[in-house]
């Protein structure tokens, strides 16, 4: 959820120096202000990133398939070329996923990644992408994701030992290992420090400190499909028309929330080798197929979760400004966060009699007693009655309701005067 609007992003952008190099392919774009430290270029984007995807909306939950991720690309120089670097963050989900790797002239590992993230906006540095000058990695990316908005940021914001400072501030403490994993993938580390500086810019807001899943993802347990085969193959798109649901993910794809659709999208296109992890999938679906009761019960209650991770993106985001906008946003966000906690319980006793591994590693994570003093202090302030509905008219009647009385007399007051608006309009 995009904090502030667009105008208070642009007349603020002191810190980033960034153009877009959409304009150059010849797409319809529109200027949106002079580039931060640089007045003689302007900021032109075919289309804006400040077109976000909003949590506030009921509608948000069920459209998931809107593209919201930022990767940000660099390659070695010199000796080092072939080397690069990656990080990408879903705006829906609070994690940044780290990859370096080597490859060879035709870029495939670079191209195949990127079209199994399907971003929103590919940053890199103004040194790849200077117009007579570019390098073979621009173009090749240029010409594949013709739709994506391209973003130049200067190189000095692709500084390895800032990443490491981002990762060191940012990562959730049940993630730290992954500090051993990126300490000498300078590249990948790069990658980050302009990826979340921008972000930061282009949200309007921060991140709040150990709040981010940070992951290396490596290429060792999973198989490479390259970008040719998954469109032969019609894994996911489909040939004759890109609406059409006849592909392997239509078919497979009954899931019940949106995470669960990402999850099952990104097994198709990067499926695992691991043995190890197969086997522990496999004993669990095992397990669902020989309990009835547990399938089903477990089916009836995770299809009453909503977009998860994109809430948890949109919680762990602290706006620069305090704004009415902000202020309903926390307010929905709140909500859905009650909704989501009220469910943990029935998660848990849906997955109580199981008996894999993997299954009660999940039961167990749930004992977790911070979810129980999240929900205590959230109903110290608000109603418990307070629900989750569809529907903007009755979710807004929840948000006007949401706080106790006697917590704020203003608000009181507040509503007591609509209600009794509301009153007489429906007397008339």
């Amino acid at each position: 959820s995009y904090f502030g609007d667009k105008s208070s992003c642009v007349e603020n952008a002191s810190t980033l120096n960034f153009t877009s190099s959409s304009s150059v392919r010849g797409l319809n774009s529109a200027c949106i202000g002079k580039t931060p430290l640089s007045p003689s270029r302007s900021v032109c984007r075919s289309r804006t990133p400040l077109m976000g995807y909003s949590v506030t909306s009921s509608s948000a939950v069920s459209a998931h398939g809107v593209a919201s991720v930022i990767v940000a690309v660099v390659e070695g120089r010199g000796l080092a070329r072939g080397e690069v670097g990656m990080a990408s963050i879903d705006l829906k989900n609070p994690e940044v996923i780290l990859s370096q790797f080597a490859d060879n002239t035709t870029y495939a590992k670079v191209i195949t990644k990127l079209k199994i993230l399907t971003p929103l906006e590919i940053i890199m540095s103004n040194t790849a992408c200077d117009v007579g000058n570019t390098t073979k990695l621009f173009s090749l990316i240029t010409e594949h994701f013709k739709n994506v908005t391209f973003t130049t940021v200067q190189r000095k914001y692709f500084n390895e030992t800032k990443g490491l400072e981002y990762i060191e501030q940012l990562c959730a403490s049940e993630f730290s290992t992954v500090f051993m994993e990126v300490q000498s993938k300078y590249y990948c580390l790069a990658a980050a420090a302009a990826l979340l500086k921008y972000v930061e810019f282009i949200q309007n807001s921060v991140y709040a400190p150990k709040s981010l899943k940070v992951r290396f993802q490596g290429s060792e347990k999973t198989a490479m499909i390259d970008s040719s085969s998954a469109q032969n193959l019609e894994l996911v798109i489909n040939n004759r028309d890109s609406r059409n649901g006849h592909t392997l993910f239509g078919v497979l794809n009954y899931t019940k929330t949106p995470g669960g659709s990402r999850r099952l999208r990104s097994n198709i296109l990067e499926p695992l080798v691991d043995a190890e992890t197969i086997n522990t999938r496999l004993d669990c679906v095992q397990e669902l197929l020989q309990d009835e009761e547990l399938f089903f019960g477990l089916q009836a209650v995770i299809s009453k979760f909503l977009d998860t991770e994109q809430l948890l993106s949109v919680l762990v985001q602290i706006p620069k400004q305090d704004t009415v906008k902000a202020a309903e946003s926390k307010i929905t966000n709140l909500i859905y966060l009650k909704h989501t906690l009220e469910l943990v319980e029935p998660l848990k006793a849906a997955l109580r009699s199981c008996n894999t591994p993997l299954l009660k590693a999940y039961c167990s994570s749930l004992e977790d007693s911070r979810f129980g003093i999240i929900l205590e202090k959230i109903t110290t302030v608000i109603n418990d009655d307070t629900r989750y509905t569809k529907g903007c008219l009755s979710m807004r009647t929840q948000k006007c309701y949401a706080v106790k009385p006697n917590i704020n007399e203003f608000l009181d007051i507040a509503r007591r005067t609509y209600t009794e608006i509301v009153d007489d309009i429906a007397g008339m």
